[in-house]
């Protein structure tokens, strides 16, 4: 595993300069863009460092039985009259007590950049280069001067406006008393009353911290593309993937596709049925009713008492539903029949139920199931003497 350490040296966050663990992070070397990183591989750390001019931070303490979201809702409500621009302007974050305000076109454009690597990314505030808890702190990097409050939030400012900021913080903070890592003399001057640390190596410290701790504001971006990357695929596997994909969004229309035919289906059945017991049948409009309609016409006097005649009412009464009747069982001796059903319509099977007493038949048992209406199951009939 290794270890990089960016900054952007540029107004547009193209460009910068990156250290890495290689040499312990003596040497900066420059970079074009973050896409020079993509050969990092998921094993890979990088710690992307955001100008603290960029952020503005601010303590708050969040409300524990309350979800994010409404703490981010208190947090802007406490801190919107401090905002330069409009609230929808702006992506707000709370981590560890501490709340964070960035542009929202600034913070989608390095986010977007930062998830198409495949390493793993840590988006912070500069001012952690050199924070330290319950100390004031001042650290001259990248041509600028970075504040590190004992409260932990922080910034960082222009040499030229140093003096000018130097001024509001010793009025606000009076209690201000960093201690200070700079080279700039005019700033050492400016800082003359504080004490002094002996510069050691910052990126070296910030790259075996626990990065648990640290307020990562890194939302990785979810495309397909990003996911491909973040998960290293290889040939084979990406093939998979693809064809995982393809199957996840067909499914829903596949589903939909057979929902209809299997109602087109119903449809037609039920109307094939309605056209044996009535060959008038035009259309099913009702199929309740026009079913209980048809049941009432069907005379008593269509009852018989022979053998042969009991034969054709169950050859009938089967035809209403032959796809779905898996097998017929008749005992001549108990003048009884078992009808297995598998997977009938319920409006057949209750058709059957209804209209059986109609054909000098008796229903002795039901082992029936209904699912999805569905009917599956046995049913034992009899036919009277």
């Amino acid at each position: 595993m290794k270890t990089f350490i960016i900054y952007p040296t540029d107004s547009q966050l193209n460009g910068g300069s990156f250290l890495n663990s290689d040499d312990s992070f003596v040497k900066a070397t420059n970079f074009q863009d973050i896409h020079d990183f993509e050969t990092l591989s998921h094993k890979d750390v990088l710690i992307y460092l955001l100008p603290s001019s960029l952020i503005n931070s601010y303590r708050f303490e969040q409300n524990k039985n309350l979800s994010n979201q409404n703490n981010i809702a208190n947090f802007i409500s406490e801190i919107d009259v401090q905002l330069i621009n409009e609230v929808s302007a702006n992506e707000f974050f709370i981590i560890n007590d501490l709340g964070f305000v960035i542009d929202r076109v600034i913070y989608k454009k390095i986010n977007s950049l930062l998830s198409a690597l495949r390493c793993k990314v840590i988006l912070l505030p500069d001012y952690f280069l050199n924070q330290k808890n319950d100390l004031d702190m001042v650290t001259e990097f990248n041509k600028k001067f970075l504040f590190s409050f004992s409260d932990r939030t922080g910034t960082s400012i222009e040499a030229d406006s140093l003096e000018q900021y130097l001024d509001i913080i010793n009025y606000s903070l009076p209690e201000f008393n960093p201690i200070i890592s700079v080279q700039d003399k005019k700033a050492q001057k400016l800082l003359g009353g504080h004490k002094s640390k002996a510069s050691s190596n910052l990126f070296q410290e910030l790259a075996i911290k626990d990065f648990n701790s640290l307020p990562n504001l890194f939302k990785f971006n979810i495309s397909i593309k990003n996911i491909i990357k973040k998960m290293n695929f290889k040939k084979l596997e990406l093939y998979a993937f693809g064809a995982l994909m393809a199957l996840m969004i067909a499914t829903p229309y596949t589903l939909i596709a057979l929902n209809n035919n299997y109602e087109d289906i119903y449809k037609q059945e039920t109307f094939n049925l309605f056209k044996k017991l009535d060959k008038n049948t035009k259309r099913v409009v009702t199929p309740k009713l026009q079913i209980d309609q048809l049941i009432n016409q069907i005379p008593d006097s269509y009852q018989t008492y022979n053998n042969e005649d009991n034969l054709k009412n169950l050859e009938f009464l089967t035809s209403l539903g032959e796809q779905f009747i898996d097998k017929v069982e008749i005992d001549f001796n108990t003048n009884s029949a078992k009808i297995t059903l598998k997977s009938m319509p319920e409006i057949q099977y209750n058709l059957i139920r209804n209209i059986v007493s109609k054909f000098n038949i008796t229903i002795l048992d039901e082992d029936i199931t209904l699912a999805k209406n569905l009917a599956s199951g046995l049913i034992t009939i009899e036919f009277k003497q």
